[in-house]
């Protein structure tokens, strides 16, 4: 199961995004683990897809876990994935789809 420690108010995000962009698929991922590099590469691509809403969300004014912007809790986002894929050992499959998103 991951769950995130230093920051917990990513598991809150990262689940409220789940939702709303209805990834099924990621719940059934924090579920279980990241097993192989296929599911650290969904997640990576789910990862900057959260980014990507968080950012069209604050544009346009709309409200997530009751602010119009979470921007800032993005460093805390990418400091809990960057941690969870090298206790993973996939730290590899993170750079490489971050280097591909930005």
């Amino acid at each position: 199961m991951v769950i995130f420690k230093r920051y917990p108010h990513v598991q809150d995000l990262i689940e409220c995004y789940l939702t709303k962009l209805q990834r099924q698929d990621i719940k059934l991922l924090l579920s279980n683990g990241l097993r192989d590099e296929s599911d650290a590469e969904i997640f990576a691509n789910f990862i900057w897809d959260v980014v990507e809403a968080v950012n069209e969300d604050e544009e346009s004014g709309i409200e997530v876990m009751g602010s119009t912007d979470n921007t800032d809790m993005l460093p805390d986002l990418s400091y809990e994935v960057t941690k969870l894929m090298k206790d993973s050992g996939f730290y590899q499959v993170w750079k490489q789809k971050s280097s591909e998103h930005m």
